[in-house]
């Protein structure tokens, strides 16, 4: 699954919503990729992962032997640091040198990402120095995507293109839905307090 796909399917949206006709798959689909991406923005993460290894710099602003990455769905494929700031990347650490936190991210039955690299006391680099790039090529975004991500992304649909009992409908002076947009919003809300990334 690509990182701009949808979180769910016009299939599984019908199965959810009770439809069977699937003559408007392709609108539906058009509207989940929709509030996938509304739902990337309000998380400030997406959930979906890189179809190959992608490489990320980070610049750490103190030294310390922890860095804070974006969400990393497999062990990296390669990590260098600018030990010279000078652009060259000079220094390959290997798997030994660091491990991927939180350790027991993809165990579970919900499997995270790793949102951490922390070097080992008996790697070849002690800490990250501030100001020394670090780059870090994997596969970023979420190992899979989670149960109540997908669910979201079909009540939200639903509850946008009124195919729901929950749906009410009032439009204001400015032509907006209004109680739906409240609905979809409480639920996007509730998604924050398990899936909102605060700071990288």
């Amino acid at each position: 699954m690509s990182v701009t796909a949808a979180y769910a399917t016009a299939v599984e949206y019908r199965r959810v919503v009770g439809m069977t006709d699937a003559g408007l798959d392709a609108e539906i689909e058009k509207d989940l990729i929709s509030v996938s991406r509304y739902i990337d923005g309000e998380m400030r993460r997406f959930f979906t992962r890189n179809g190959t290894p992608v490489a990320r710099r980070y610049l750490p602003s103190e030294t310390r032997s922890t860095l804070n990455v974006h969400d990393i769905a497999e062990a990296p494929t390669l990590v260098r640091v600018d030990i010279n700031k000078n652009n060259s990347f000079a220094l390959t650490l290997s798997p030994a040198d660091y491990e991927l936190l939180p350790i027991e991210a993809q165990q579970g039955s919900e499997p995270w990402p790793f949102t951490a690299i922390r070097l080992t006391p008996w790697g070849a680099l002690p800490c990250f120095v501030a100001d020394q790039r670090v780059e870090i090529t994997a596969i970023f975004g979420w190992p899979q995507v989670p149960a109540a991500i997908q669910r979201a992304t079909i009540h939200v649909a639903a509850l946008l293109r009124l195919e729901t009992p929950r749906a009410t409908k009032r439009i204001n002076e400015l032509n907006e839905n209004v109680e739906t947009s409240h609905q979809a919003q409480n639920i996007v809300r509730q998604l924050a307090s398990q899936y909102k990334v605060w700071l990288i």
